[in-house]
C-alpha cells in the first residue's frame, strides 16, 4: 500500500490542498490548509497503518544548491 501524499500549494491568492495530485480544498491561509492536511494524514495512519505525508510547495523557482551562487 502506498503512502498518502497531501500537498499544500501556496499561491498569491491563498492555498490549494491536493490529495494525490487532485485538488481537494482551497483556503485563504496556509494554517487552515495545513490543519486539514494533518488531520487527513492522521486519519490515513489510523485506517491504513501508514502515515500520510504532508508537503508544502511555494511559488517561485526551486532552491539552488549552495555552490550555484558563485
Amino acid at each position: 500500500m502506498e503512502q498518502r501524499l497531501l500537498v499544500v500549494r501556496k499561491d498569491p491568492r491563498g492555498c490549494t490542498l491536493l490529495d494525490g495530485g487532485r485538488p481537494l480544498a482551497w483556503y485563504h491561509s496556509i494554517a487552515a490548509a495545513l490543519e486539514l492536511a494533518q488531520t487527513l494524514a492522521d486519519a490515513s495512519a489510523l485506517r491504513d497503518g501508514l502515515p500520510g505525508r504532508v508537503e508544502v510547495c511555494r511559488p517561485g523557482p526551486p532552491p539552488r544548491a549552495p555552490g550555484a551562487f558563485r
